[in-house]
């Protein structure tokens, strides 16, 4: 009799012990998959973007005044909204058009900083170009990039309580995004260009003499910070390789040469003093060997670039040679 009390005793135990192991295996399990997060809804408004809209884009959310740097990045191809599951707090994003592999033109620095997160050109070698100031470097081209931001979205406790509830609800099927869930939508982000574009239009008495035409334009800012959109000071030049000729209706010996050319624009602390930037263009002529060059100092003119609204792309800036181009003998093949 005192055995069968043993047995039943024991019995009753190892069931409540199985019972609190398979408790407490649920509760962990539950946990681990717990989000404890709230999916909130960033939409994104591309119409001050000159450009085409893109074909995808990505964000960045930073924690703000977080114990760690806490930093959430998605890529999307939808570029109308972004749903981000994001823990209790204040969160900093940015958003811009593509991802970071597909330029090739600059490198993104420091986005795991909000504060420094930046782009910058990278820097070429010109096989012609050489400044007189040693410490000149030479960028290339920019690419289009829009950038936009929002500071301090909030995403309360309340939300991701809410998301809890729906989690435990629908045990585990929250991680699936075809579960029914509760998103908030807590911010809209309008992108805008940080890059402009300078037309440079030089008119020329005397075409028929020119073979080909090759510029640079001198101090203009390296990049640009993302969470303020602010220029750099240090400076770069971008070399124009490229132009076509447009000659006048009633004189075809006379006309354009016309290129144009991407930048970040101005570097900070820009003055506006015609000597903060200076243009200058060659002119080979079609004996292949006389090169004729023009100096401009154009910094007050490329202030109209800190002017341009959002959806406004490029200045226009009308220069002139001030002589004709000499008459020289053309060597065979220059046409």
């Amino acid at each position: 009799m005192r055995r069968c009390n043993l047995n039943r005793f024991a019995s009753i135990v190892l069931t409540s012990f199985v019972i609190a192991v398979a408790g407490s295996c649920e509760h962990k399990e539950l946990c681990y998959y717990h989000p404890h997060t709230a999916p909130v809804k960033v939409n994104v408004d591309w119409s001050r973007f000159p450009m085409e809209d893109p074909t995808g884009m990505t964000a960045y959310s930073y924690l703000v005044g977080g114990k760690e740097n806490k930093v959430f990045r998605m890529i999307s191809h939808n570029i109308d909204y972004i749903t981000l599951d994001l823990e209790a707090g204040f969160f900093n994003t940015i958003v811009f058009n593509q991802s970071e592999s597909e330029y090739g033109s600059f490198e993104f620095v420091n986005l795991d900083d909000y504060s420094s997160a930046q782009v910058r050109v990278l820097q070429v070698k010109s096989n012609w170009y050489v400044s007189k100031a040693t410490d000149t470097k030479v960028g290339t081209e920019p690419e289009w990039l829009a950038v936009g931001r929002a500071e301090k979205i909030e995403v309360t406790e309340e939300m991701v309580k809410i998301a809890e509830k729906e989690y435990l609800d629908q045990h585990k099927d929250i991680i699936s995004r075809s579960g029914t869930r509760s998103v908030h939508e807590v911010a809209t982000i309008t992108p805008t260009s940080v890059v402009k574009q300078v037309e440079f239009n030089v008119f020329a008495k005397g075409l028929y003499n020119l073979r080909s035409a090759r510029a640079a334009m001198e101090g203009m800012t390296e990049g640009r910070y993302l969470s303020s959109g602010k220029p750099f000071t240090s400076e770069v030049a971008h070399t124009l390789d490229t132009w076509s000729v447009v000659t006048e209706p009633n004189d075809p010996a006379s006309g354009y040469i016309t290129s144009i050319v991407s930048t970040f624009g101005l570097p900070e602390g820009h003055s506006g003093d015609p000597k903060e930037n200076k243009f200058s263009i060659s002119l080979l002529l079609v004996d292949n060997k006389t090169v004729l060059t023009y100096d401009y100092y154009i910094g007050d003119l490329l202030t109209a670039l800190n002017e341009l609204s959002d959806i406004e792309e490029k200045i226009v800036i009308n220069l002139e040679i001030p002589e004709r181009l000499p008459d020289v003998l053309p060597v065979a093949g220059s046409g």
